[in-house]
């Protein structure tokens, strides 16, 4: 199980480094699922728990805040269509 999420950590990273739009929706996905996985680790992990799970909350709010800015959504070629004249 390790391995398959090393391979799709693997192949994010490669579309993060090329700017494919499939890897700005992915990492967006991920990342939400992470504040989820965070909240749940510190519910039920314990004292070391809670410190991993704070880390991934924060870690799934400032990566998918800084994927929607401009210039990132520019890269990864997510800028709306302007409007023919």
């Amino acid at each position: 199980m390790v391995t398959i999420f090393g391979i799709f950590g693997l192949a994010l990273g490669v579309g993060f480094y090329t700017g494919t739009r499939w890897a700005w929706m992915g990492g967006i996905l991920i990342y939400i699922v992470s504040i989820v996985l965070g909240i749940l680790e510190i519910v039920y992990g314990g004292t070391i728990g809670g410190v991993g799970g704070v880390i991934r909350i924060l870690a799934g709010i400032v990566i998918p805040l800084y994927l929607t800015s401009a210039g990132t959504k520019k890269f990864f070629g997510k800028t709306p269509a302007s409007p023919s004249p």
